[in-house]
Formats: structure tokens, C-alpha cells, sequence
């Protein structure tokens, strides 16, 4: 069990970078108005959107709430579950079901009533079956899930506190985590449980991340901080969290007050003639929009891209790999010709994409820098459909790509000291159409 390996989701890698690791066992203690529930759901999209597979596990929502929100964020969850990627976990329905019976039978029998199909979100079965499944060995398409919970407190309705303790640290957290190498995060809402309880627990995990919310200045803000890591150097300060327009929750200013720099492939991408298609036909324009967005929120997580930010028609992703930019770029192209869009402005899109290798600066989920610049000044000097890279990138994949790499030589940018060397990926399609990788 590779304990070692770090887990590497947006949001948490800026609370704490390298901190959280495949196997974690990690509690969230959370205030009752604080931003957890959203919190939760923005990591699991933002982790999806990685290509991360990961479990989403409902107590006090319906799964199809947590979907709908999950859309909101860009994240197409019915997809997603039939790719393999999501998997909602429900004890919400079950518990609804049990407590509506008993209402019921209550009401008819007195205090008499006792379930047939026994109490839900029992520990003590629970601990026995992930023993079980243990002993029979996992698969591998059921090891390295990352695991969410919107509330793991709701196990104290139907289990004690000594109970849940003892059946976790026999049950869930050997065989459930520890064995599926499964990254876990349980939320406990904070003044449910004894002071005890919260102690004892909290000796189980790994790591401990606290929520609250507090009245300042006649408002209302939201922090988040880590207060325990084992074995791991991290930052005890509260930071400020704030929920966005677009429902996502981001960190409101940079976390460390310092820059953090690291090495990066960028990629900008750019509808042709968006803006003028905008003030002919608004409607189509926005269809072509989401559509644009669609192909790339599908394509970018299996290269392991982060989708940064959106700017109007454009998206602004980084990559870790050069290769793995440049092979994304690819399929987005492919899909996009593949998929008989056609052309700007009938009801089609051409799309240009620029890629950069170079230093970039973090400030919370944003990047910044000469690398992000330059990238922005190649995208348009890449043909409709097409893709220009850097030299600094053709240098990293020049081996290892199949598709030839034209130079345009070296071109002159806007507030760019010196030139820099461009290639055109020649795409095999160009000119040709492919038939379409949807017709029966």
C-alpha cells in the first residue's frame, strides 16, 4: 500500500501542498453555517475534473441534489458515473425510508415498533462486511477512490459513540481505507458529539481541517484551516474561503502572502471570430459556446489539465507535462473536426490553441507570469483548428510526439524581450474530413 503517494486535488494541494496522502484517514470538523457542504462538493469537481475518481458520499442531501450542484461546477455527473470516474454514495435514502416507517408504525403500534430490515448506517454490520471484502481482496477499479462525505455525523443517529469508535478503527479505517488506498474525508459538524468523542476520533486520523464562520464588520466570512497533519509540515493559519458566482468555493487572496512558482505547461484556446459571431447571432454563439466547453471538460482530465479559468470564448489550463498538454490539444482538435461542427459562423466551431513551457507564479487558483503571457501571444498565431506550441515545449516532446512539428520560425511578441521560436502541429485531418466517431 503506497502510503507515500500524494494526493494532488486543487484546492486541498493549496491548503496544504503534498500534505494529504492515498490511504489518509482525515476528519473535517465543521461549524453548522459554515462552507463546508459547498466546499466539499467544489473539491469533488475540481478533482474530477483532474481525472481523479472519486466517491461522493450523501447523509443529508439527495444524490440528485448533490448531481445538480455538481453540473453547476461543470461537472456532468451522469457521464461521469457511466465512465467509471463518480460514484455517489447514498445513506441519505435509506435513512429517510427507515425514519418514515418508523413514524408510521410508531403511530399505529405505540412504542412496540421494531424494524424488519434492521437500523440503517449500522457499524457493527458495517465493520464485519468491510473485513469481509477485504479478505476476498479488492480490484484494482475499486483502490485509490477519493472519498468525500457531506456529513459523517449522522452515523451517531443510529450507533452510540463508543460504538462508532470501536467498529471504525476495526472495520472502515484497516479495511475500508487503509486496504482501498482510499484518500478519505469525514465531516463531523462541530457540538453534535461529546468533547470525548471528538478527541478520540480525531487520534484515528491523519490529518484534521477545521471550517467556521464568523460575524466581522457587520458581515459574514468563512475560514478554513489545517490544525493536524502527521509527519507533515503544513500552515496552522485560518484562511479566508468565499463562495463564487459560479457556486465554486475559492480562496479569497493568496494563502502564504508569498509567491509559489513552479514550472508549467500552459495552454490558451480561442474560438475564431466569436466576438463578431456574438453580435449576429447571440444565441448560437452562446450554443457554440457551451459546446466548446463541454468537448474540453471532457478531454482535459484524461491529460491530467486544470482548468485555471475561462476568459469569454477561451480557457486557460495548466498541465504538469508538456506531452500530455500537447496530446490534449490534439484530441480536443479531433473532436472538435470529428464531431462536424463545421465552420464559424453557420453553426460550427474552429478553434485555436497556443501551448508554453515555462515558470509560472500561483496565487491561490490562479496562475500568472511570463509563461501565462507568452502562451496568450502564440495562441493567435495558430491557423483555425489549429495548434502552435513554444520551442521551449518542442524541445520536451520533439521524441516522444507523432505528429510533425512545422517551425514558423521565430516570431516577435508584444512585451516579450526576445523571440521565440513557434511550431505548428500538422494535424493529419486538415483539409480531409473524418467521418463522424458517433454514427452508428
Amino acid at each position: 500500500m503506497a502510503l507515500s503517494d500524494t494526493l494532488s486535488v486543487p484546492l486541498l494541494e493549496e491548503l496544504a501542498p503534498n500534505g494529504f496522502f492515498y490511504g489518509g484517514h482525515y476528519i473535517v470538523e465543521f461549524d453548522p453555517d459554515s462552507l463546508w457542504y459547498e466546499t466539499s462538493l467544489t473539491i469533488t469537481a475540481l478533482a474530477l475534473k483532474r481525472g481523479t475518481k472519486t466517491e461522493y458520499h450523501v447523509f443529508q442531501h439527495f444524490p440528485s441534489e448533490a448531481k445538480e450542484k455538481l453540473s453547476k461546477l461543470g461537472v456532468d455527473a451522469e457521464k461521469l458515473e457511466k465512465e467509471g470516474l463518480l460514484s455517489i454514495w447514498d445513506s441519505y435514502t435509506p435513512t429517510i425510508e427507515y425514519e418514515k416507517e418508523k413514524a408510521k408504525m410508531e403511530r399505529e403500534k405505540g412504542n412496540q415498533w421494531q424494524s424488519t430490515k434492521g437500523k440503517p448506517l449500522d457499524l457493527v454490520k458495517s465493520a464485519k462486511s468491510w473485513a469481509e471484502s477485504a479478505k476476498a481482496g479488492y480490484p484494482e477499479d475499486e483502490k485509490r477512490w477519493l472519498h468525500i462525505d457531506d456529513n459523517t455525523a449522522i452515523f451517531l443517529q443510529y450507533n452510540d459513540e463508543k460504538t462508532m469508535i470501536d467498529s471504525w478503527r476495526i472495520g472502515p479505517l484497516p479495511f475500508g481505507i487503509r486496504a482501498r488506498e482510499t484518500p478519505h474525508f469525514l465531516a463531523f459538524v462541530k457540538g453534535v458529539a461529546s468533547e470525548a468523542f471528538y478527541t478520540k476520533f480525531e487520534a484515528l486520523c491523519d490529518g484534521i481541517i477545521d471550517l467556521k464562520s464568523q460575524e466581522e464588520g457587520g458581515q459574514i466570512n468563512n475560514y478554513i484551516r489545517v490544525r493536524m497533519l502527521r509527519g507533515k509540515t503544513f500552515d496552522s493559519r485560518w484562511h479566508r474561503i468565499e463562495l463564487g458566482a459560479d457556486e465554486n468555493v475559492k480562496f479569497a487572496g493568496d494563502l502564504s502572502g508569498q509567491e509559489q512558482r513552479r514550472l508549467s505547461s500552459i495552454m490558451f484556446t480561442d474560438i475564431v471570430g466569436y466576438t463578431s459571431l456574438s453580435q449576429k447571432n447571440e444565441s448560437l454563439a452562446l450554443e457554440l459556446l457551451e459546446k466548446h466547453r463541454t468537448v474540453l471538460r471532457s478531454v482535459l482530465p484524461k491529460y491530467h489539465g486544470r482548468e485555471v479559468k475561462t476568459m469569454g470564448d477561451g480557457f486557460l489550463v495548466e498541465f504538469e507535462s508538456a506531452l500530455e498538454a500537447v496530446r490534449c490539444a490534439v484530441e480536443i482538435q479531433k473532436t472538435l473536426h470529428e464531431t462536424d461542427y463545421g465552420s464559424l459562423p453557420e453553426s460550427g466551431i474552429n478553434l485555436r490553441i497556443g501551448i508554453h513551457l515555462g515558470d509560472v507564479i500561483h496565487k491561490g487558483n490562479d496562475v500568472y507570469g511570463d509563461a501565462v503571457n507568452i502562451t496568450s501571444r502564440i495562441e493567435p498565431l495558430a491557423p483555425p483548428g489549429g495548434i502552435c506550441i513554444s520551442g521551449q515545449v518542442y524541445d520536451h516532446i520533439r521524441n516522444k510526439f507523432d505528429f510533425p512539428l512545422v517551425s514558423t520560425g521565430k516570431q516577435e511578441m508584444k512585451n516579450v524581450d526576445l523571440p521565440i521560436e513557434v511550431y505548428n502541429v500538422s494535424l493529419p485531418w486538415k483539409g480531409t474530413r473524418l467521418p463522424s466517431t458517433t454514427a452508428a
